[in-house]
């Protein structure tokens, strides 16, 4: 067996700490905004919503070994799985730089030497650390993983037991359930949650692949979506309507110490201090994941000679790792917080966009698939068609309210890769 392979428990790790990066922190103060008390409710609704094509992609992994989003959409055509894995690796990248920023912006405020420094500067170093990290082969990105996995229950666990001192029934008053705000939410719930699809990026590094890979998607999905659940909920039963007064994400930690131990107590700056650290963690640990698994979607779109330069992208170093594919993901990530300043709705609205492009294209080939044995559409095929209609109107309802300048650039990167793909595949006709 290959010193490279991930076990089940390996390739669970990476799943959840993409799902349980930066998603379950940024989303407490905007979710309880929109939603009230039902923020905690979303994530269920959501996870209900989206279960038939988590199920559905799991499944297509049987179908198809290589399990990247190409591999799954070239079964109908390869341009069709290029969209599919070019709309998702680009906008995964949004998500890394993301959880990179909050990072970044939390440890700034518990190291003042850092706040002289310009966050965007600070984003650039660490995209450049993490590029140069995936270098190295998968038992170092094993031991960075479970450490940050370990550091991100810090504050997890801190909400869960300041319940047990703060939590109060006058939350639940029926003025904090906020019906109407449930679709909005969708989108930033969704953001959370991607990240289960890791494994079929990384189904050829998986041992025993088929019986695995979606073991890996499934454990991992029911575990985030317990935990974030439980976390809203006791965060908001905790606060109460002051949750959603609060301006940000980063006014949230430091909300819940003033009113567990006083605004004055000696202790307050140390512990929020511990906490942010954690939630940094967090998300530097879903950043590094992000990138470690996104690499192999863009090596799968080199290997069949879809993008310029794929010469080079396809080479392997000495740890088996394609590293010129890393390059381009850092510069993705570092396009996007440069465009959006590290705006949190734009960059959450890019990633969530993306992956639904690429979960429906995926959902579409399992239910032709699907029809092909049986001659007839299952009810997992008709609902996780249904799950991903669902996701595409939230998205694009999200945009009307916020605006179109995310959907626009992810636009304009599918046509640029379009271009290149048929550039290339006409290049490759003629030689």
């Amino acid at each position: 067996m290959s010193k490279h392979k991930l076990s089940l428990l390996a390739a669970v790790v990476i799943n959840i700490n993409i799902m349980l990066g930066s998603g379950i922190f940024i989303n407490t103060v905007l979710l309880s905004k929109n939603s009230g008390l039902l923020g905690a409710a979303v994530y269920p609704i959501v996870g209900l919503l989206i279960f038939p094509l988590i199920y559905a992609i799991s499944n297509l992994l049987k179908f198809q070994q290589g399990g990247t989003f190409y591999h799954f959409g070239k079964i109908i055509h390869p341009y069709v799985g290029f969209v599919s894995s070019w709309s998702y690796f680009t906008a995964k990248m949004a998500s890394c730089g993301l959880s990179i920023h909050v990072c970044l912006s939390l440890l700034q405020k518990v190291f003042t030497g850092l706040a002289a420094i310009n966050t965007l500067l600070l984003d650039l170093l660490v995209i450049t650390l993490f590029v140069l990290l995936n270098r190295f082969n998968l038992k170092i990105g094993k031991s960075i993983q479970i450490s940050f996995i370990v550091l991100k229950l810090v504050p997890i666990l801190f909400v869960v037991l300041s319940s047990i001192f703060l939590f109060s029934g006058a939350s639940f008053d029926s003025s904090a359930l906020i019906w109407s705000g449930i679709p909005a939410s969708i989108p930033f719930v969704l953001f959370a949650f991607s990240g289960f699809e890791a494994s079929c990026s990384l189904s050829n590094s998986i041992e025993d692949s088929e019986k695995n890979a979606p073991k890996a998607i499934l454990i991992s999905f029911f575990t985030v979506v317990s935990v974030v659940t439980l976390f809203q909920f006791l965060f908001y039963a905790n606060l109460g309507p002051e949750l959603s007064g609060l301006s940000s994400y980063l006014e949230a930690f430091p909300a819940l110490v003033g009113k567990l131990f006083g605004a004055s107590h000696n202790l307050k700056n140390a512990i929020i201090g511990i906490l942010h650290i954690g939630i940094a963690s967090s998300a530097l640990g879903a950043a590094y994941g992000i990138m470690y698994s996104n690499t192999w979607n863009l090596y799968a779109l080199a290997e069949n000679k879809h993008i310029f330069g794929h010469e080079i992208l396809t080479k392997l170093n000495k740890h088996n790792v394609p590293f010129y594919c890393t390059v381009v993901e850092g510069l993705i990530a570092a396009s996007y917080l440069l465009f959006t300043k590290g705006n949190q709705v734009p960059l959450q609205q890019t990633s969530a966009i993306g992956s639904a492009i690429a979960y429906t294209i995926s959902v579409i080939i399992f239910a032709i698939l699907d029809y092909r044995q049986k001659n007839r559409l299952s009810f997992l095929s008709i609902a996780s068609l249904f799950s991903c209609a669902i996701l595409i109107a939230a998205c694009v309802r999200s945009f009307l309210i916020t605006g179109f300048a995310a959907l626009i650039s992810l636009i304009l990167i599918i046509i640029l890769g379009s271009l290149m793909f048929w550039n290339l595949q006409n290049k490759n006709k003629n030689e």
